[in-house]
């Protein structure tokens, strides 16, 4: 899975990225779930003490922290700093660490290992991309190994199968899906399934995971979405099949493209359809003109489809940039686009702006900016306002210098 890189969130303090590194079992505890099978190894997640951090920070290298692939998570329950490495020196067996901090104070919350390790293999239905570096900033809504609830409370991590199954049929192979309590670092449900693994989604109460029995979930693929709640551990799963991709979801339900949309469109975007589902798999609705799928619930979208897809058309209608392909270019940028946030029907004019999925006070939301004039005469990108996946979804305005050169 490649993590969605959100420009100018690369925390560089070597103190945290070491933190992320702590490995010290201090209390094993088997995950509480339902549907843990006899396919491979049974997940372990390991509670670490703030002093085993504190302890194991010391002496990581540059190197050890390149290997871990560190990633932070913003969640409603603080910072989330992840790295996957061994176990320990003598040991070949890669575990997942997970710190939790407050993000105002850095003060530590908590902290577990999580082993089978977190895959680190790109989902097939990955809509994000990634750079290189070890601070790096995952993106809430797509379906890649590692996503977080559109509210923040919860994590859910995909592991890696284990190596027992090597020699069976991809589509065969059985995998373990685990949701953490973000305030908490305690497992709230597992879930095991069979197939190749497309992506998942989490709803507010919901973890939704898309397999199939091919890299596509048309036709041949017979994709299926299993649901499991993390409400409550012990209610029984349900699935339903689809011949969509699962790309995300709202608090309350699924969003599936018949396609895999491209990364973060910011420019020429050609809109797409996305199908609200419940997690029953039934129709909501139908969302037409979208061009970004964003976490916390929202998307990116036209107002007018159409309009958009005539002057896509003559975009792309010639290679090169003349001035009739420019003219349309140029009326594509300045069509009517808002953000809707899915659940409550809110809209937020975003015409000639950028959204950036980031971090905001209370978790996980977008900022949104525009550009402004300066005296001097230039051009400079500003925050205008920014969303939370906290609340309804409105716009605030305040503290808006902390999102400035970040």
């Amino acid at each position: 899975m490649r993590i969605s890189l959100t420009p100018g969130h690369r925390d560089r303090t070597p103190y945290r990225h070491m933190l992320a590194v702590a490995a010290s079992a201090s209390l094993a505890l088997s995950i509480a779930s339902c549907n843990i099978g006899a396919h491979g190894q049974e997940p372990t997640l390991t509670s670490l003490s703030s002093q085993s951090v504190e302890d194991r920070k010391q002496g990581v290298s540059a190197q050890d922290l390149r290997d871990a692939s560190l990633e932070t998570v913003s969640t409603k329950g603080g910072t989330l700093f992840i790295s996957t490495g061994t176990a320990a020196k003598t040991s070949d067996t890669d575990v997942t660490r997970i710190v939790s901090r407050d993000p105002s104070t850095d003060q530590f919350q908590w902290a577990v290992s999580v082993e089978p390790s977190v895959t680190r293999l790109q989902m097939p239905n990955s809509i994000s991309d990634s750079n290189g570096g070890y601070a790096q900033t995952a993106s809430q809504s797509h379906s890649g190994h590692m996503i977080v609830s559109p509210d923040g409370r919860y994590v859910s991590l995909i592991l890696t199968p284990n190596e027992s199954q090597r020699g069976e049929l991809v589509a065969d192979r059985h995998t373990h899906v685990v949701v953490l309590d973000t305030q908490t670092g305690k497992a709230v449900r597992t879930a095991e399934v069979s197939g190749i693994v497309l992506g998942q989604a989490l709803t507010n109460s919901s973890l939704a995971v898309e397999t199939a029995q091919n890299y596509f979930p048309a036709g041949s693929g017979k994709g299926s979405v299993h649901v499991f709640s993390i409400k409550s551990s012990g209610a029984q799963a349900s699935s339903f099949s689809t011949d969509q991709w699962l790309i995300g979801a709202s608090g309350q339900d699924l969003l599936l493209a018949p396609d895999v949309p491209p990364f973060e469109c910011t420019s020429d975007c050609a809109p797409y359809t996305v199908t609200r589902s419940s997690i029953d798999g039934h129709t909501v609705t139908t969302l037409p003109g979208v061009t970004t799928v964003h976490p916390g619930g929202w998307v990116s979208q036209y107002r007018d489809p159409k309009a958009a897809a005539g002057l896509l058309h003559k975009v792309h209608a010639s290679p090169d940039n003349n001035d009739a392909t420019e003219d349309a270019r140029q009326k594509l940028r300045m069509l009517p686009k808002q953000l809707v946030h899915i659940d409550t029907g809110q809209t937020t004019d975003t015409t000639d702006m950028t959204v950036d999925e980031r971090s905001v006070p209370n978790g996980p939301g977008l900022v949104v900016y525009q550009n402004v004039t300066t005296e001097n005469g230039s051009t400079e990108s500003k925050p205008a306002f920014w969303l939370s996946a906290a609340d309804d979804g409105h716009r605030h305005t305040e503290n808006l210098e902390q999102f400035t050169n970040n």
